[in-house]
Parts: structure tokens; sequence; C-alpha cells
């Protein structure tokens, strides 16, 4: 009987592994912003590469951005973000579609996800005024999107495309004070309300897939 159950459990655990075995992962496409309460009038679009490992339905990612490609309005280097992230299949269906004239897709799949990263660098906004309050900016998102697999053996190629919302703490710079009431008003600590607060992000993005 223990020997019976000792090969149920091996064989449970065996299934399992192999279930859940998997291997790198590389998306990359472009990311833009349907709204950027953080950079208020620019033009938040670029390219945005992730690398990561499957383990079954789940896959930890490590993911590039950059956001300010199309918009030369910076600190020296641009606005980049640099995060982690956590994505899980919701819905994963293998069934066959074809389309255009024979373009098909092997697998479907609905997908959430969710993470943490920083952005770097701040927008110019006008000849005195910068944002965010500081170059280092802390961002924490989540995302939905589906998935449509061209090949899923022996590797999973296809492409995405999600939703992101994010925020991120706007900080308080005492310099903006000083730009919006003028320098003599500087040194009497004046405050115009630029106290702290959460900026808000819609981003879209269309990312192709390539790995297990």
């Amino acid at each position: 009987m223990s020997k019976v159950a000792v090969g149920i459990a091996a064989t449970l655990f065996l299934s399992t592994t192999t279930a859940l075995a998997g291997g790198p992962t590389m998306r990359f496409g472009l990311t833009g912003a349907i709204e950027d309460q953080g950079a208020p009038g620019k033009y938040v679009f670029g390219p945005i590469v992730g690398l990561g490992l499957r383990a079954g339905p789940f896959v930890g990612e490590v993911e590039w951005a950059y956001l300010s490609f199309f918009d030369p309005d910076t600190t020296d280097g641009g606005i980049h973000r640099l995060g982690l992230s956590l994505r899980a299949d919701l819905y994963r269906s293998y069934a066959t579609h074809c389309m255009f004239r024979g373009g098909c897709t092997r697998a479907q799949s609905l997908w959430l996800e969710a993470g943490a990263g920083e952005r770097f660098g701040r927008w110019q906004l006008d000849a005195s005024h910068m944002a965010p309050a500081s170059d280092h900016q802390p961002e924490a998102h989540v995302g939905i999107g589906i998935e449509l697999d061209n090949q899923i053996y022996p590797m999973r190629n296809g492409f995405q495309l999600g939703l992101r919302f994010a925020v991120a703490p706007r900080g308080y710079d005492p310099l903006d004070d000083c730009r919006t009431a003028g320098g003599s008003s500087c040194m009497a600590g004046a405050d115009n309300g630029n106290h702290g607060g959460i900026d808000s992000s819609v981003l879209l993005e269309w990312m192709f897939l390539f790995g297990d």
C-alpha cells in the first residue's frame, strides 16, 4: 500500500513539475500613454523590452521602456522605466483560428499582471518647470491583455495587446514653489500647494512574444 502511495505521489510530483516546467521568454514592442498625469502635455511613447522566465501559466519578467523616445524635451538621457512584473494566464485556449488568407493562431489567452518599477528622468514642461518633482519616481502597476500565439511548439511565438494602469507618488519639490511664486517669495517659504499626491497613467502596449 505504501509503495502504491509513493508511486502515486511521485507521479503527481513529476506531472506537476512537467506542467510547471518552462524556460526563458522575451517580449518587445511599443508602449504609449493614453493618459499620463505625470507628464502633462507630453508625448509618452517608445520601445519596451521584457526578459523573463516562464513556469506554467506564470511569467516573472524584468522590463525596460524608453518613454520619451519621441519627445526630446527632457533631462539628459530621457525618461526610462525599469521594473519587475509577474504575469499569469487567467484563461487559455488551444483552439486553432485561421484568418487573413491562411494566417493562423494556435492558442489564445487572457492574462493579468502586476508589478513595480522606477522611472528615471524628468520632463521639461517649459523654460522653468520640470516634472515629476524628482528624477527617480517609483511606480506600481496592474495590467490586463490578450495573447495570440502563432506557434506553440517548439517555441511560443505570437503577440500581445494590453492595457497598463500605473500609479506613482508625485512628490514635492520646494523649487517648484519658487519657480511659480518667483524668486523673492522663495526666501519667505512660498507654498503653492505642490505637495505630494498621486500621478496615474494608462498605457497601451503592443508586444511581440518569443520563447517558452
